[in-house]
């Protein structure tokens, strides 16, 4: 092992409890450093061998490309996030559609959900989740057609008290005339309010507390035509 090697490689053992980042952002230098040390004091009467000092100098030529490789990707997702959070400022005014089962009560005003049935269904049983998952409420809507079915709940328990604002879920459960349970699908409505960032992702505040990613959008519903600013 020559002498760089060896001496990084002790490094490396004794710094084991050096943070990660520290030891990235030294590593570069420290091999410069140890690289000069080890010409100052190689015995002139044994210099080093021309093809080991050639492969520690490829060793270092590698580290400073993953260094600059790292540096990339670290300015692509900067990148990405600015792009990320201009999508999401573009949405602020507009109605939009999206997949989600978010309800957001309001003095007894709830908001509605959008449930589709693949065919007609025999049963159909809307359940009503509070913030525990805890059933509040379950609606029979009955034999219900194929197609969109609109649900709002009245706010209500089982024993008709008007529930606490705050957010709950909604939960369909339908099966046909065989007994198959139907798989639904749900989507709710709102304006863009505004813009939350949660661990490096950005979603659209909707309203009544509800909340959006970007991949969640179904629909535009009334998107603002951009031919009235190209004039201005």
């Amino acid at each position: 092992m020559s002498y760089v090697s060896s001496l990084l490689g002790t490094s490396s053992a004794s710094s084991s409890s050096a943070s990660k980042s520290s030891a990235n952002s030294l590593g570069q230098d420290a091999f410069l450093q140890l690289l000069v040390t080890q010409l100052q004091y190689q015995d002139p009467l044994s210099p080093m061998d021309d093809k080991e000092f050639v492969a520690e100098l490829a060793q270092f030529s590698s580290l400073e490309q993953l260094t600059e490789i790292n540096t990339g990707i670290e300015n692509l997702a900067s990148v990405g996030e600015t792009q990320q959070l201009m999508g999401a400022v573009n949405f602020i005014g507009k109605e939009i559609e999206a997949t989600g089962t978010a309800v957001g009560l309001t003095k007894g005003k709830a908001t509605p959900v959008t449930f589709t049935l693949p065919s007609d269904s025999e049963t159909c049983l809307v359940n009503v989740l509070d913030s525990a998952g805890q059933t509040v409420r379950t609606v029979d809507l009955g034999a219900t057609k194929a197609g969109e079915v609109e649900f709002t709940w009245d706010g209500k328990d089982y024993d008709g008290n008007v529930m606490e604002d705050g957010q709950y879920q909604v939960a369909m459960t339908a099966t046909d005339a065989d007994g198959n349970i139907l798989k639904t699908t749900s989507t709710m409505t709102g304006t863009v309010t505004g813009i939350k960032q949660e661990k490096g992702t950005y979603y659209l505040d909707i309203g009544n507390n509800r909340y959006v990613a970007f991949s969640d959008i179904t629909n535009v519903i009334n998107e603002t035509s951009s031919s009235s600013d190209t004039g201005s």
